[in-house]
Order: structure tokens, then C-alpha cells, then sequence
């Protein structure tokens, strides 16, 4: 795997722990990365990432709440709801691609969540990505 991979899989697990409620534990979550062996500068990679996805997340529901109302923020698996966010901000931010943000969380998907997940994961993302100017990505 590349390194943008990894760096998603960690801000990924990051994610994960924030929205358990260790938003607050920044260097128990690095070292839960560090020790899932993901190296150093990845790992801040990682974390820096996470941290800004975070901090914007009350905006990335919101405008993925509409685009998924049979399932709301609160009702979203843990994994599903901590992709989504990841994505979303790269579609939103223009960090990448959005056909790559979108390819990235559904390999996620199918990595670390349920069978239905990357479904539901690239419908949502796909009609983000269209909402957002898909033809300018």
C-alpha cells in the first residue's frame, strides 16, 4: 500500500477513537497507531489529518445529513460515519480527487467495516461529490 493509504487508515482509526470519546487523548490515540505499526511520520501524517476532520465534522454532517436521512449521523456505524467524514472533507477541501477520496473510503469500507458498508458508503459519497461540482474534480 502507499503512504496516502496509510495515512487514511490511520487518521481512519483515529477518527474512530475520537468519536469514542478520546478526542482528548491525542498521544494515547498516535501510540495506539504507532503500535498497530504504522511509522512515525505517517503517523503524524495521520493524526494531523484526523484532527482536521474532526474539527470540522459538525459541518460534514450536515451536509451529508440530507444524503442520508433512513440513516442519520447518531444510527451510522462507527466505522461508516468516521469514513464518510474522512472523504467528505477531501471532497469538500479538494485534498484529492473526489473519485479517489470516494475509492480510498470504500476500500476502507470493505476492509474495516460490514458487507453492506461500501454501498452505502459510495452512494453517499457519489451524490456529496455531484452536490459539490463532480465536473471540476
Amino acid at each position: 500500500m502507499n503512504d496516502l493509504h496509510e495515512i487514511r487508515k490511520g487518521a481512519l482509526l483515529a477518527l474512530c477513537q475520537f468519536d469514542a470519546g478520546r478526542q482528548d487523548e491525542l498521544d494515547a490515540v498516535r501510540d495506539g497507531l504507532l503500535a498497530g505499526d504504522l511509522p512515525d511520520h505517517l503517523a503524524d501524517a495521520a493524526m494531523q489529518l484526523a484532527a482536521d476532520v474532526w474539527s470540522d465534522r459538525t459541518a460534514i454532517d450536515e451536509a451529508t445529513s440530507s444524503l442520508t436521512t433512513a440513516w442519520p449521523v447518531h444510527r451510522q456505524p462507527i466505522v461508516d460515519r468516521a469514513l464518510l467524514r474522512l472523504a467528505a472533507f477531501e471532497i469538500r477541501t479538494g485534498r484529492v480527487p473526489g473519485k479517489v477520496a470516494i475509492d480510498e473510503a470504500v476500500e476502507l469500507a470493505r476492509e474495516f467495516s460490514t458487507a453492506e458498508s461500501p454501498k452505502f458508503i459510495n452512494g453517499v459519497l457519489d451524490r456529496l461529490w455531484h452536490d459539490c461540482g463532480a465536473e471540476s474534480s
